[in-house]
């Protein structure tokens, strides 16, 4: 067995274990709600930095599996608002014991909306995002669903302090990874590989990020051909 090969089996052994940790926090979460809440929500911050290991492992795993070739995506026609729904489902006790709520809004109304894509892609790369937005998030969540020019445009917007400068510079060196800071871009570096992913002729997928100009908060941008 190779490095490599190692390697990618310790991160699904950790990603296993990870797995574990989450189930037992949910049963001590269950019994402290009641008895003291300030310390289950103290646990729930705790599973949710699980939560961005765990990602962090899927995002390995995949990346091993992409430079194998052993990667291969799996499109149809898929309803938007399910992909959503499972991304988020997931993360309800937990939004709701943080006091931050969570909408989902169609520009044209059209919650029945159908996309071609990779439906549990997709929901992986929503949910990493989810993640690192319920930690900075004040009280509130927003995604977002537009088609602006045959393009899907999934928004997910919080309302915190927004991206710091060093994270909004992360996307024009995609494939520059740091190790001197608290940021890696491992995250934002998965999400754009799985948005260039999804093609149509000459167009792939794409991510950008911003900062709300009216309220400050972290904005991502999904857009799908």
């Amino acid at each position: 067995m190779d490095v490599q090969a190692m390697m990618a089996v310790t991160v699904h052994d950790v990603k296993n274990s990870l797995g574990l940790i989450d189930s037992q926090l949910n049963d001590v979460i269950k019994r402290l709600d009641r008895a003291d809440f300030a310390s289950a929500q103290e646990i729930r911050r705790i599973q949710l930095e699980c939560s961005r290991i765990n990602n962090g492992m899927v995002h390995m795993l995949a990346f091993y599996k992409l430079d194998q070739g052993t990667f291969s995506p799996v499109f149809s026609e898929a309803l938007i608002c399910d992909v959503i729904i499972d991304a988020t489902s997931r993360y309800t006790s937990m939004l709701t014991s943080l006091g931050v709520s969570l909408s989902i809004g169609f520009a044209d109304g059209d919650e029945d909306r159908l996309w071609y894509l990779d439906a549990n892609l997709i929901e992986g790369l929503l949910s990493n995002i989810l993640t690192n937005s319920i930690r900075y998030a004040k009280s509130h969540l927003a995604f977002d669903v537009a088609v602006v020019d045959g393009w899907l445009n999934i928004r997910i917007t919080d309302d915190g302090a927004g991206y710091p400068q060093s994270m909004l510079e992360l996307l024009a060196q995609p494939d520059q990874l740091s190790f001197q800071s608290g940021e890696t871009g491992l995250g934002l570096f998965f999400c754009q590989k799985i948005a260039k992913l999804h093609r149509d002729k000459e167009r792939c997928g794409s991510i950008d990020l911003t900062n709300d100009a009216r309220t400050g908060g972290a904005v991502f941008n999904l857009w799908l051909p």
